[in-house]
């Protein structure tokens, strides 16, 4: 997910004229504030480890490397 927005906000910032909306002005905040969900969430899950070795783990994993 964080890729995905930080790709949009690079190219909303070389194409200004896409930023339709006034709410892209705090986009790149917002990325960031996406990526620490992120790292909060890896710290989160490597502290759980039972969590993460099943086939329901590895049913998620799939679930969000294709959404």
């Amino acid at each position: 997910g964080y890729w995905r927005y930080i790709t949009i906000y690079r190219h909303l910032k070389e194409n200004p004229e896409y930023q339709v909306y006034p709410i892209f002005k705090y986009f790149e905040n917002w990325c960031q504030d996406e990526n620490r969900h992120g790292d909060f969430f890896s710290a989160l899950m490597k502290a759980q480890p039972q969590f993460l070795n099943d086939w329901k783990a590895k049913l998620w994993a799939r679930f969000f490397c294709l959404s």
